[in-house]
């Protein structure tokens, strides 16, 4: 089919029906293909009926199919309407969990600033054009699923654009092309954590202000992936041990 976008009367309608859509209901075939809901955006064509299982594959299918036309364009406000038609046409794979509205619709004016990150298929597309494989550790989940992890990677610019901590992330945290467990967890107050309690050292949070302070001695995004591995305290040990990778074989 050939790619279209949203209008605006089209995106309102679809955060209507997103509000009262009942389990496993389906968008309305106008918010497909209608003439007032929707319109021809590019000259380019996706399967509809193709799978993903996960959203690592999605951002790859869909930088395949825009690739030689300006991401950074794409990804611009004036085509939030693609995106959103894009939930659209995978709804049936995407909606298979109740979300947040956000998750399906481009938003950029949340309370706190843009929420444009957490659309499900925008940031899909937009982790795999900047960081290619490496980007598995934020798109390792289904295509419903949005999760801490994700979150944690893309909530901030300084860490979802930074290529060193990405790639030393996607190599901490994946074992055969899952997470690992814990990896995305938060570090208990020093007040409720027991004695020995481990529980959030050395996870995705604790790597980010870990590569800030290398930041003052080293040019992190230039770094070697298992240079920087192997400057990490060594509360990461855990899971180096545990990666599919370990830093000396990098």
């Amino acid at each position: 089919m050939k790619v279209r976008q949203l209008t605006d009367l089209g995106t309102a309608k679809f955060r209507a029906w997103l509000e009262s859509r009942k389990p496993g209901e389906s968008p309305p075939p106008n918010l497909l293909d209608g003439e007032d809901d929707t319109k021809e955006l590019l000259h380019r064509e996706i399967e509809l009926d193709k799978k993903f299982e996960t959203r690592f594959e999605l951002g790859r299918y869909l930088v395949e199919v825009f690739r030689d036309l300006p991401a950074q364009v794409l990804l611009s406000e004036k085509n939030d309407g693609l995106w959103n038609w894009l939930t659209v046409a995978y709804f049936n794979q995407i909606g298979k969990k109740t979300s947040k509205y956000w998750h399906y619709v481009v938003s950029r004016r949340g309370h706190a600033g843009s929420l444009a990150y957490r659309h499900l298929v925008r940031t899909s597309f937009e982790m795999y054009w900047r960081h290619g494989e490496k980007s598995l550790v934020m798109l390792s989940g289904d295509l419903s699923t949005w999760g801490d992890m994700s979150e944690q990677l893309t909530s901030r610019q300084n860490v979802a654009y930074h290529h060193g901590f990405i790639a030393a992330a996607n190599e901490l945290y994946l074992h055969d092309g899952k997470l690992i467990k814990g990896a995305a967890s938060r570090l208990k107050p020093a007040r409720k954590r027991r004695p020995g309690d481990r529980g959030g050292r050395g996870n995705v949070a604790r790597l980010a202000l870990a590569v800030r302070r290398l930041c003052r001695t080293y040019d992190t995004h230039e770094l070697p992936t298992n240079e920087m591995l192997q400057l990490l305290p060594k509360e990461f040990a855990r899971f180096v041990g545990k990666s599919t990778l370990s830093p000396t074989s990098k």
